[in-house]
């Protein structure tokens, strides 16, 4: 053999033996906690889960299992403690936290219950999280949209020479209101009411209320907001107000999915990134489009009298064909971990099992360091409130800002005190917040 031959076989068996030795390398250090893990069941402590009975299972996720309980008892024997956010006191963690313990949040909710939530400051100390977030690990984006399907089928799709009218009642508005949560930080009743002053607006909910559902609708609606009956009435109107009680990025509930069902226009105000989920790159109207409640009147009476215009905002509806252009939500749908329809059919489906596991799965794959931060829970501060022409800020704006502010401070004093990492009371806590108040230190 050629000598020039035998060099270059004798360096391609080297560089083979030398990227050998690093693949077994970076597999061991990859693997030898995972591996540990897999000699026995992992514990998952909920912390924070309301829970009045003692919860302790086996829980099978796949090829992956883990112990999941709510015995505080257990905190040493467990290697991730859940929090869910709604449930969260900001004097109420496990610490000192060992190094061993990751920490995993579940909140599907705006920050107003949690102000605290929003701060990095806050977030940097989780490893795991599932929020409305599409950064979050486990994102709920989508989870109040059941199923593509339900923004194409025609089930309760009523033509637009049909509308604004229902059995006995002739005469209704071309735009429907129906809350019944009066004091939000987006100030969605403040913006109702301006617009209320401009055109007709039919509201059954317990804000600026003017008028009530048919009786059949009456006795619980708040919990059956997807229920056929609702659905089938809902679709007689032209417009319907979807506006979210805060604004954060991709913070989308059933506000924005229920009109598309029922082939009724949004008018959206809520997150700054909706574009990127609509259905179609014309499927609603939104709030910010507009200098104020008296310019999207003038709009919203041209638009329901022009039938052609109309159809251009029901694509989604009416094209048979490419009726959903948007890859992003269509992927979304997809591989997500949950939607409302799954936890409907079946108690293993909830949105806590479904995060549990989901931790769990993690925790049997390759170590990997995860630190939240912002994007995992980002919401604009302080609070943005629709465009309003009367009055320069919502009825209780000031309040709500105060509330962030607070939030701002209960999360740095939360950093400080983790980063002791030394126990601390309620009455502690609140001293400190207190002073900081009190300081200035919250404006």
């Amino acid at each position: 053999m050629r000598p020039w031959l035998n060099r270059r076989l004798l360096l391609l068996l080297f560089s083979l033996i030398w990227l050998c030795g690093v693949f077994v390398l970076y597999w061991y250090v990859t693997h030898s906690e995972t591996d540990s893990i897999r000699n026995y069941t992992p514990e998952l402590l909920w912390w924070t889960k309301d829970m009045s009975w003692n919860y302790d299972e086996t829980r099978q996720c796949g090829f992956s299992t883990c112990r999941v309980t709510n015995n505080r008892q257990r905190l040493k024997e467990s290697l991730v403690v859940l929090f869910y956010g709604s449930n969260m006191k900001p004097y109420d963690f496990p610490m000192p936290r060992s190094n061993r313990h990751r920490w995993a949040l579940l909140h599907e909710e705006s920050p107003r219950n949690v102000p605290y939530v929003p701060y990095d400051e806050f977030l940097q100390h989780f490893n795991f999280t599932s929020t409305f977030s599409r950064y979050s690990n486990m994102p709920l984006t989508t989870q109040y949209l059941p199923q593509a399907s339900d923004l194409t089928q025609l089930d309760y799709y009523t033509s637009p020479q049909n509308k604004q009218t229902f059995e006995f009642n002739k005469d209704l508005a071309s735009v429907v209101f129906l809350q019944s949560d009066c004091n939000t930080m987006s100030g969605r009743e403040d913006y109702v009411r301006e617009l209320m002053k401009h055109m007709k607006v039919d509201s059954y909910g317990s804000c600026l209320h003017n008028r009530d559902l048919p009786e059949s609708l009456q006795k619980d609606y708040l919990n059956n907001l997807y229920s056929p009956e609702l659905l089938r009435f809902l679709a007689h109107y032209k417009f319907m107000i979807a506006i979210e009680n805060g604004v954060c990025e991709d913070y989308i509930t059933e506000k924005f999915w229920r009109p598309l069902i029922v082939g009724v226009i949004p008018i959206y105000f809520g997150s700054p990134s909706i574009r990127d989920w609509q259905p179609k790159n014309k499927s609603a109207i939104y709030v910010d489009d507009f200098p104020n409640a008296r310019a999207l009147a003038a709009f919203l009476e041209q638009l329901g009298d022009n039938s052609t215009e109309y159809f251009s905002y029901l694509g989604h509806k009416v094209l048979r064909r490419h009726t959903i252009d948007n890859q992003l939500l269509l992927t979304q749908l997809i591989t997500r971990s949950f939607s409302m329809k799954s936890d409907q059919q079946s108690q293993d489906n909830s949105l806590f099992q479904r995060f549990e596991c989901f931790v769990c799965r993690q925790l049997h794959l390759p170590h990997k360091h995860r630190q939240a931060d912002k994007r995992h829970y980002n919401c604009p501060l302080p609070p943005v409130h629709a465009p309003l022409e009367y009055t320069s800020e919502p009825q209780y704006g000031a309040d709500w800002r105060s509330m962030m502010s607070v939030g701002r401070c209960q999360a740095q004093l939360l950093n400080e005190f983790w980063k002791t990492n030394l126990t601390y009371t309620e009455k502690e806590f609140e001293t400190r917040l207190s002073e900081m108040v009190a300081n200035g230190k919250c404006d």
